[in-house]
């Protein structure tokens, strides 16, 4: 079986591939193409397969293909690869044949793996929605995704955390145009201006005004103030950025919002702040929180101290959250790329890219991933939290990351009361008496 053809290509060489069933596929690689490369181009993991040129085993890290060889790659794990690279469009082999296209007005295909208990396989389906469907089928998800996990209780006053980027957008938008299936609330959005760019303010005030909902613009002054900076907080950052931990930024962005919507919600006498995770933030969250240690308290909803914390995009991907914007609302989807201190260190594009990874590999996953996160949570010893003296946001002494330095850990122990941040901010002396 053929999987791609590069027809009368002198630079095109046909690679063999068998796997533990004793089939056989046919690979075209190119000419000083890394066979790392062409491993990963046809998706087959490098650590699943060796591979021969004549017959002898070479270093697939660090060879590239020649002419005048033979190649061929052999499975070394039992698992039907090629089917399931297949079935995921990931390879054109014969073993999935069949119409691409359904139907002709198809704005998004759902598709999903899903786990069946009996058995213990997995089944795959898809759905085709157009954009009309699609809008309707993302607003029902969004509303089941409440309700389930009773995110929203009748007559609530809830804050919204609303950066006016597309995340925090798109959810003003379905808290609005579902607002009649989901149980009453009032909304009092807070958007923090410190790290948004004019058009993110814009859009937050605009979305408060066309939806009712009561704004709350807190200034870089306010945050100079709840922090008692001696800096901008730019200033600040650009020294956690350049001087401290590079990727520790982000990580403070987060900390000085965060610190700032809930003091705005405290003046209000808001406890529950909603936030614009989808899928993907909270997937990378507890896959990093695995990976070092640090387990996340989502993934719908999360004590945290005298607030909770609510999730409720979380059953919708980023893609298509920007669908549904370019669906209702297409001059709110242009937006452009994010600042500096948004985008953090190699640590967190690695986790997306992990997440990304794994649902193109099994559709569906993040919903298997949350529901097991649940059940892991009711086994975790619950954290302590405390307000922080200086800015008063809610943190937690239970966790302590290593990623400062020693002397920093000891100052810490010596002076407590105070939020990572606001330690690193004292120790540096960025922070008024």
């Amino acid at each position: 079986m053929n999987i791609t053809k590069f027809k009368n290509d002198i630079n095109i060489i046909n690679v063999e591939f068998k796997d533990r069933l004793d089939r056989t596929f046919t690979i075209d690689a190119r000419i000083n193409e890394p066979v790392a490369m062409l491993l990963n181009r046809n998706h087959i993991p490098i650590d699943a397969v060796i591979v021969k040129r004549n017959g002898i085993v070479i270093d697939d890290w660090q060879e590239r293909i020649e002419a005048g060889y033979t190649y061929s790659i052999e499975m070394v794990r039992a698992y039907h690869l090629p089917d399931f690279l297949s079935l995921l469009r990931l390879w054109n082999t014969n073993a999935y044949q069949g119409k691409i296209k359904t139907r002709e007005d198809s704005y998004y295909t759902k598709r999903m793996f899903l786990h069946n208990d009996t058995d213990g396989d997995y089944t795959a389906t898809q759905t085709s929605f157009n954009k009309e469907e699609f809008v309707s089928y993302l607003e029902e998800t969004f509303v089941e995704g409440i309700l389930l996990n009773n995110l929203i209780e009748d007559q609530e006053n809830i804050g919204l955390a609303m950066s006016g980027g597309r995340d925090s957008l798109s959810l003003g938008y379905f808290l609005s145009r579902t607002k009649t299936k989901l149980p009453e609330f009032q909304i009092k959005s807070i958007h923090v201006g410190a790290f948004s760019k004019p058009a993110e303010t814009r859009f937050a005030r605009e979305i408060a005004e066309k939806f009712n909902f009561n704004f709350r613009l807190v200034t870089d002054d306010e945050v100079i103030e709840l922090f008692n900076l001696k800096k901008t907080p730019h200033e600040v950052l650009d020294f956690i950025k350049h001087d401290f931990n590079k990727s520790y930024s982000i990580g403070a962005t987060h900390i000085i919002m965060r610190a700032a919507v809930e003091n705005a919600a405290k003046e209000q006498g808001i406890k529950k702040l909603a936030y614009g995770l989808m899928t993907e933030d909270i997937m990378s969250s507890i896959i990093k929180g695995i990976f070092v240690g640090m387990p996340f308290k989502g993934p719908f909803k999360n004590q945290m101290g005298n607030f909770e914390l609510v999730y409720p995009l979380w059953p919708i991907s980023k893609k298509e959250l920007t669908l549904y914007l370019d669906a209702i609302v297409p001059h709110h989807n242009t937006q452009g790329s994010p600042s500096e201190f948004e985008r953090g260190a190699l640590s967190r594009d690695v986790y997306y890219l992990i997440t990304d990874t794994l649902e193109n590999i099994l559709p569906g996953l993040g919903m298997q991933l949350f529901q097991a996160q649940k059940s892991t949570n009711t086994f975790l010893t619950p954290y302590t939290y405390h307000e922080c003296q200086n800015c008063g946001v809610t943190y937690s002494s239970s966790y302590k990351p290593e990623i400062v330095s020693s002397q920093l850990k000891e100052y810490k122990e010596n002076n407590p009361g105070l939020c990572d941040l606001c330690n690193i901010f004292d120790e540096h002396n960025l922070i008024t008496t």
